[in-house]
């Protein structure tokens, strides 16, 4: 895969790019999966195909498998989501990045033919020019979504779509046409929660604290088994890491690799945005977790399982 850098390329010229903070949304209203990747705008140029995402990283791909199969008129611009997989775990997306191999989910497109239709079509018609291309395959897709008629409705696709690994719901006004800085006629929805995990270990390097993650684990049929690293959070209720890794240091009771291991005796509280799944469907990490406080009233045989 040839990939370059180029914040200034000529490729960006002209090119809106939203930032979705909504606040109304009328109903009905389309829910569309919130894929867990790199935003990229698709372009035809003088023939070439090109991969580009935002243009504050100007990273420029080109001779992607994925990109051989996209049959679009020149001076054409798509919207994508570069992910690795079915697009639910944006950790497997980082570790794969660098490879051709990667996936496409499509769910917007700026110009057609040289037609900036984003200024003239609203999110219907553009969905409808979508789903007339030809080019969907196993390696490019249209953005999963449904339409939702009530709240309830909405509530269930968004427990439908987190309960099958993915982050969240992005949700769109059916009219609206898609618009350059922010909007209030789409909004994110993602799935948050508190869990109480107790501390198996910590990773550190040199048992330095401005590097400190702890490691936690949840409660499996009667077991504590390794849940996920958590490094982010540290601070915000005057618990440190630098108090944390005082604490920690003198729990040690053996060390694998990087990790030290610790007595399961700490609970901690860790907020985080739903569980990364294996492909049976297992738990295997949680994702964008941050430490929240101790609890001090809850012991490890009370902690919580992730399901």
């Amino acid at each position: 895969m040839k990939t370059w850098q180029d914040k200034d390329s000529s490729l960006y010229m002209g090119l809106p790019f939203m930032e979705i903070e909504g606040e109304y949304i009328p109903f009905p209203c389309v829910a569309e999966v919130k894929l867990d990747g790199e935003f990229q705008y698709v372009i035809k140029k003088h023939g070439k195909l090109y991969l580009a995402n935002k243009p504050e990283h100007g990273r420029i791909r080109t001779d992607m498998p994925a990109l051989g199969s996209i049959d679009i008129p020149d001076d054409s611009v798509l919207l994508g989501e570069l992910v690795w997989g079915a697009g639910s775990n944006f950790y497997d997306f980082m570790r794969h990045k660098l490879e051709p191999d990667l996936n496409l989910a499509i769910f917007g497109c700026l110009r057609y033919d040289g037609e900036d239709i984003w200024q003239t079509h609203n999110y219907i018609d553009t969905r409808k020019l979508l789903e007339e291309q030809t080019f969907w395959n196993s390696n490019v897709a249209i953005a999963p979504r449904m339409v939702c008629r009530s709240q309830d409705e909405l509530d269930r696709y968004f427990q439908k779509v987190v309960s099958q690994g993915f982050e969240g719901i992005v949700i769109k006004d059916p009219l609206a046409k898609y618009t350059n800085g922010v909007t209030g006629r789409w909004a994110k929805r993602k799935y948050t929660a508190d869990s109480d995990l107790v501390i198996i270990g910590f990773q550190s390097g040199s048992k330095k604290a401005k590097t400190l993650s702890i490691w936690v684990g949840h409660m499996v049929d009667g077991k504590i088994e390794p849940l996920t690293h958590v490094g982010g959070g540290f601070g915000v209720n005057t618990v440190t890491k630098e108090s944390m890794l005082k604490i920690l240091e003198g729990m040690v009771t053996g060390k694998t690799g990087d990790d030290y291991h610790v007595e399961p005796r700490i609970v901690v509280t860790v907020k985080h945005y739903g569980a990364i799944r294996n492909a049976d469907g297992s738990v295997s990490s949680l994702r964008h977790p941050q430490f929240k406080c101790i609890r001090l009233d809850k012991t490890a045989e009370q902690i919580d399982t992730i399901v």
